[in-house]
């Protein structure tokens, strides 16, 4: 019951931030999502799929060991469609079928 909870919270609060993108005034101060409810609602997301958050400078946000079964499209979708950011993921090195996310501000080159 928890878990169905946290993804109900999730979804409503992309909800919103999706509707505060669309809603906002159409200018490029506005064209992305706010960062501060992107980490918020990526770090639900985190924690439904049983990882642990982390809050870094250098990230909008960050997730360790979370379970790999159900994919991480959402979370993909979040960071690079609403907040302009570019996700990537690695294999847990000490968990395996877990793996470690991570959105960063902007683009990287690979």
């Amino acid at each position: 019951m928890l878990r169905f909870r946290n993804l109900a919270v999730a979804g409503v609060a992309v909800l919103g931030l999706a509707g505060a993108v669309l809603g906002g005034a159409p200018n490029p101060a506005s064209a992305a999502g706010d960062p501060v409810i992107g980490m918020q609602v990526l770090d639900l997301l985190c924690t439904s799929k049983g990882g642990s958050p982390y809050n870094t400078p250098m990230t909008i946000s960050r997730c360790q060991d979370a379970r790999t079964k159900e994919g991480f499209q959402v979370e993909q979708l979040i960071c690079e469609g609403l907040l302009e950011g570019s996700f990537r993921s690695v294999t847990s090195p000490t968990r395996p079928k877990r793996v470690n996310w991570f959105c960063f501000p902007g683009s990287i080159t690979p």
